[in-house]
C-alpha cells in the first residue's frame, strides 16, 4: 500500500508544460496548453489531495 501511496503522490509534479505525457496527450487531443491547462491542473489537485486524505487515514488509524 505504500508504494502505491508513493508512487501517486510522485505524479503530482507529473502535469509540468514541459512533461512528455503531456506534450503527447495534447498532441493527440489536438488541444493547446492554453485549452488544457484547467482541466490538467485540476486532474493534478484532485489527484494530490486525494493522496493526502489516504495518508492521512492511514496515519489517524495507525495502520501505517
Amino acid at each position: 500500500m505504500l508504494h502505491r501511496v508513493a508512487s501517486m503522490a510522485s505524479g503530482g509534479m507529473d502535469s509540468l508544460p514541459h512533461n512528455g505525457a503531456v506534450i503527447t496527450l495534447l498532441a493527440v487531443t489536438g488541444l493547446t496548453h492554453r485549452q488544457a491547462y484547467k482541466d490538467i491542473f485540476a486532474l493534478t489537485v484532485i489527484k494530490t489531495m486525494t493522496v493526502f486524505v489516504v495518508i492521512a487515514v492511514y496515519y489517524l488509524t495507525g495502520l501505517v
